[in-house]
């Protein structure tokens, strides 16, 4: 089936990166900010199309994106073998999705820094 890429989105471009411990407010407001701009996109969640209703917390993703926004530790292997621990936000104004041919999202891409 064809997929299309959305964004990145025009209302997204002055969301300033979070602080560590944002707190329990802003994450919603930046949720909901999100979950308005897909929704004027007409983007789905997976399973719309089968006549189940729209999931404003797409199952969890938009909120474990956002919970991403926030600076967090990752690990990974260097070169040398070494893990490496560094602290990364995901950077919400680089966000695009790829939707199928029902609008229904199928995945997220971001960058993360």
């Amino acid at each position: 089936m064809p997929k299309k890429i959305l964004g990145p989105f025009d209302k997204l471009q002055g969301v300033e990166r979070l602080v560590a411990d944002p707190g329990a407010e802003q994450l919603q407001r930046l949720e909901k900010q999100i979950n308005a701009v897909l929704a004027e996109f007409g983007c789905n969640c997976n399973g719309h199309a089968n006549g189940l209703h729209r999931d404003e917390y797409w199952h969890g993703d938009l909120s474990g994106i956002v919970k991403r926004c926030c600076p967090h530790s990752v690990q990974h292997v260097d070169k040398a073998g070494n893990t490496v621990t560094a602290t990364v936000s995901v950077d919400i104004r680089t966000l695009r999705v790829e939707v199928d041919h029902n609008d229904e999202i199928v995945a997220w891409i971001y960058e993360e820094s």
